[in-house]
């Protein structure tokens, strides 16, 4: 119990390791700024967040390549690699481009319908987007919320947390690698495993779902954020490859620009009409992304 809570804990330390970085930047850029004389508040919203991001990157990047020897992942796609060659992948990579456009179809328009009676709460998120540049379509802040977003949090979130959530609710599985000083016993080995149950995962996918939400910092894209890393979840274990959800993360951020395309759904009745044609859609191209999984881990070989 108290290592699961150890782990659980762990999970948030990702997230206060990530929130540090981005005080220590932001604090070497107001020391440069005094140094130089050049006003800070000049500076694009833009520029510091893409500044951020590329530093929680960096760390994330090198925590995670540490991590996986020895990850949950990493033994996952060692004993179910996928196969079924490059047809499979690139049908593969359609569903879950699918499910990222599907997905955030049916959440945008839900977030409108229930933001829409709750005004109060509608015009406080209009503000926050207006100050923080969210609803930016500079370059910077394209590239920032469709390519950078999508490396930095799959690494953070269904890298390392995910990780931590797994050991926090499969104790059978964790640790992968230990000292062991019995006779005969070398240091480093390998210890036996078992695969994680149905629940634990289950759990795991739970946890790092709602600290995905967390992480959003405010209550609307942390309830739609958080029922995204569901589906984020369920893509990795599924697939076993972070790749994956990077890609699903780039089609869902992509899709918020693409919503304008949908400029005849005027109505309450359209709005309902496109929501159970994206959830269709959405649960379809799922049932074929682990059907494709299945089939592909069935025609590859053994390792």
């Amino acid at each position: 119990m108290l290592n699961a809570m150890a782990w659980a804990l762990a999970c948030f330390g990702v997230v206060a390791a990530d929130i540090a970085l981005s005080v220590v930047l932001f604090s070497v850029l107001d020391a440069v700024s005094v140094l130089t004389g050049y006003p800070i508040d000049n500076l694009d919203i833009q520029w510091f967040q893409a500044a951020a991001q590329t530093a929680s990157f960096l760390m994330a990047l090198l925590w995670w390549r540490y991590l996986w020897p020895r990850s949950f992942m990493a033994r996952r796609q060692g004993e179910r690699p996928l196969g079924g060659g490059a047809s499979a992948a690139w049908k593969r990579i359609a569903c879950v481009v699918v499910i990222g456009l599907a997905l955030q179809v049916l959440v945008g328009y839900v977030t409108d319908a229930v933001l829409s009676l709750l005004p109060d709460a509608a015009a406080d998120y209009s503000e926050l987007i207006e100050e923080t540049g969210m609803g930016d379509t500079s370059y910077l802040a394209v590239l920032t919320t469709v390519l950078g977003a999508p490396f930095c949090e799959e690494l953070l979130v269904r890298g390392i947390i995910f990780e931590f959530s797994l050991r926090a609710f499969n104790p059978q599985c964790r640790p992968l690698w230990k000292r062991r000083r019995r006779a005969g016993a070398q240091d480093g080995a390998m210890v036996p495993w078992a695969a994680p149950s149905t629940w634990g995962i289950t759990a795991a996918i739970v946890l790092q779902a709602a600290i995905f939400g967390f992480m959003h910092m405010n209550w609307v894209q942390g309830c739609y954020a958080g029922a995204a890393g569901l589906i984020f979840g369920w893509v990795l274990v599924t697939t076993g490859k972070l790749r994956y959800t990077i890609l699903l993360h780039f089609a869902f951020n992509a899709g918020s620009y693409l919503m304008t395309l949908l400029w005849f759904v005027n109505t309450p009745f359209d709005v309902v009409i496109t929501v159970t044609i994206a959830g269709i859609i959405l649960v379809e191209a799922m049932r074929s992304l682990r059907h494709a999984c299945e089939m592909g881990i069935a025609t590859a070989p053994l390792p």
